[in-house]
């Protein structure tokens, strides 16, 4: 493992197949006020450089990202991807939702909840997005055509995942944080659970592209092949 910023990190996105970007937030001189920096980290050479916020937000919301972050005010803090029809879908960690339709304008907002818990989390699965409810122990799948609940792995009495805090999607499996230094993974043929990484740190969040991730540890960020 590399680590790659000692930072808080607010938001990771697929910037290509090759590599990601990395929204840092930098604090200033006075309290409670702070910036957040774009980097480019490529996985072949382990190299970061600069980005822009307009790469950033394109590669977040698409082609209409300019409105879109006109309407969102924090748009670093929530996770978004881009639906098969073109809509985009945002959540935030406490569940707050909103969709945009195709010009980028807002239809609708509300909140999704599991058992009246919040769910946090977005991770695209064709016409299917991924959560987790840290509350209830478990992930949940979310069909894109009517937001409702399609299919539940773990509980609240279950040990699957006890208190899940992100997952990912990557070649057709999931990855789940969870039991604050675990990673486990569900097979996307057959969605049983194993354990895929165990870290000596509390990890907050993981992402996976193909034979490289994104570690976002307790005490920094790594790059780490897998």
């Amino acid at each position: 493992m590399q680590k790659i910023s000692t930072k808080e990190i607010v938001d990771v996105v697929k910037y290509s197949d090759n590599s990601v970007i990395l929204v840092e937030k930098i604090p200033l001189p006075n309290p409670n006020q702070y910036k957040v920096q774009y980097s480019v980290v490529d996985f072949d050479n382990k190299s970061i450089d600069v980005s822009t916020k307009s790469a950033y937000l394109y590669k977040k919301f698409g082609a209409n990202f300019k409105r879109i972050s006109e309407i969102i005010p924090n748009f670093v803090q929530c996770e978004a991807s881009v639906l098969y029809d073109r809509r985009v879908l945002a959540i935030y960690p406490n569940g707050e939702s909103g969709i945009f339709d195709r010009e980028g304008e807002l239809e609708w907002s509300g909140a999704f909840d599991y058992h009246g818990k919040p769910i946090k989390c977005l991770a695209l699965e064709g016409k299917y997005f991924w959560s987790v409810c840290p509350e209830e122990n478990c992930v949940i799948r979310y069909s894109c055509q009517n937001m409702k609940v399609d299919l539940r792995i773990g509980g609240v009495d279950a040990q699957t995942f006890i208190n899940p805090s992100h997952i990912c999607f990557d070649s057709g499996d999931l990855y789940v944080c969870c039991d604050g230094n675990k990673v486990r993974k569900i097979d996307g043929n057959n969605y049983t659970v194993s354990d895929y990484l165990n870290f000596t740190d509390n990890i907050k969040r993981f992402y996976k592209y193909g034979d490289c991730a994104i570690a976002v540890l307790t005490d920094g960020t790594y790059v780490m092949e897998v």
